[in-house]
């Protein structure tokens, strides 16, 4: 994920935030695991008239009929790499399989056009962005699951309120885009104001509230890893751990040969391995690495969002890996986390519990519930309205952590989950939970 710099007005700025007193030292119990639903702001604020996209819709009636409402996708669900997003298309049709089948939502079903594929295509995401927009004539994006951002100038500029995973940076700094997890890649200004405790709350998890560890930190060549790992870099540091390595060396098509990177990585701390490694890669480049960082002699503790999949489960250079992830697990027994594996059971019997598959049924299960709150009398304006009110919070118990518009836009909620892959099976080790936001 990464900061919104040098983009269009149309494009998540980095405004919005207003900046109280705060205290010099971080409170201890950022880093403590607490509720998902009342974590704290620290008393930080955002100003939603200084965010972008802040406009009228032109056509406010857009995608709504008196018996639905008309909403399509937008992901990479192919890369010339082979890894991508697929199976977020599938998470989010059966979602809203679900609440069709429910009656709809005030009286409308969810006329779903599907998910459209850009590729990895800067090109084609701007292209299908206003196919969207100006042919299918879409209420609202959902899922939104993207590295690139060239579909924001044409939603911004027609207003339309999209909704997913923040895989990419216009989920920050505007009024439209709305993350399950928030703003993912605040702005640099905001990031002086404010942190999460993220990789600080894992790694007491881990090192069994010891700190002084060290730690490394690699991901992708690309705007949104460099400002993952700058943000990353910046959660470990408040937490009490030294970061010895903070580089985005490879290329977003994988690695070819993995042997500088890991030499450097595993040399980093004064010509020793570091106690921890964080992976911000893709699916691929996670398994290439960790397979080259086994390979060579490395022992301390690795943490890679990227490898929880069931596919993986063969691979055993992966075993006592540890998974950050942002929700519960699908190990999680929670009643919210039973009621997505029978829906996918139900509706999808051959779909695979991956990250991508769950995060686009939670970002339906957001729309779906945005929807609800707004009411029957329905407009883009009306619905954009009541959820940047500054009353409006979305969570699932036990599931997903609760985000809390207009906050949201221009910070994540500072709330995580880890499994640990071991003999080959997920086993959770760390239940969602939340810190708090952070004055640093």
């Amino acid at each position: 994920m990464a900061a919104v710099l040098g983009m269009t007005s149309c494009s998540s700025g980095g405004g919005g935030a207003t900046e109280p007193s705060r205290s010099p030292s971080v409170p201890e119990n950022a880093f403590a695991a607490g509720p998902t639903d009342t974590w704290s702001d620290a008393g930080f604020k955002v100003d939603p008239t200084k965010l972008a996209c802040g406009g009228a819709a032109q056509n406010p009636t857009r995608g709504i009929t008196d018996t639905s409402v008309k909403v399509g996708g937008l992901a990479f669900l192919t890369s010339p790499n082979g890894s991508s997003l697929a199976g977020a298309d599938v998470g989010a049709k059966l979602r809203f399989q679900r609440a069709d089948d429910e009656g709809g939502v005030n009286g409308r079903k969810i006329d779903f056009v599907g998910v459209r594929d850009d590729g990895q295509d800067p090109t084609r995401n701007a292209q299908l962005a206003k196919s969207l927009v100006q042919q299918d004539q879409v209420f609202a994006v959902a899922p939104l699951m993207t590295l690139n951002t060239g579909y924001l100038d044409t939603l911004c500029k027609n207003v339309v309120p999209f909704f997913g995973w923040t895989t990419n940076t216009g989920y920050c700094g505007n009024l439209i885009g709305f993350s399950i997890i928030g703003c993912g890649t605040p702005s640099e200004a905001v990031s002086k104001q404010v942190g999460t405790p993220g990789i600080g709350l894992l790694m007491r998890n881990l090192f069994k509230g010891e700190t002084g560890r060290t730690l490394a930190l690699v991901g992708f060549d690309t705007e949104v890893s460099q400002v993952s790992v700058r943000n990353f870099a910046k959660q470990a540091t408040l937490a009490g751990y030294k970061v010895v390595y903070n580089k985005t060396p490879i290329p977003v098509s994988g690695l070819t040969d993995s042997t500088a990177v890991v030499n450097a990585i595993t040399t980093s701390d004064g010509g020793k391995a570091p106690d921890a490694i964080v992976d911000l890669t893709d699916v691929a480049t996670t398994v290439k690495l960790t397979q080259a960082l086994r390979a060579s002699g490395y022992k301390g503790k690795l943490l890679e969002p990227a490898a929880y999949d069931p596919r993986l489960k063969a691979i055993s250079e992966l075993d006592d890996t540890n998974v950050i992830l942002s929700w519960a697990p699908a190990e999680s027994t929670s009643p919210a986390m039973t009621r997505l594996k029978a829906d996918f059971a139900k509706y999808a019997p051959g779909q695979l519990l991956t990250v991508p598959a769950m995060a686009g049924y939670w970002s339906a299960d957001m729309f779906v519930n945005a929807l609800q709150k707004a009411g029957r009398k329905l407009t883009v304006d009306s619905f954009l309205k009541t959820l940047n009110s500054g009353s409006y919070t979305y969570g699932v118990d036990d599931a997903l952590a609760a985000t809390k518009w207009p906050l949201n836009h221009v910070i994540q909620n500072p709330c995580t989950a880890m499994v640990t892959f071991t003999n080959k099976q997920y086993v959770e080790t760390q239940k969602l939970a939340c810190g708090s936001l952070i004055r640093p």
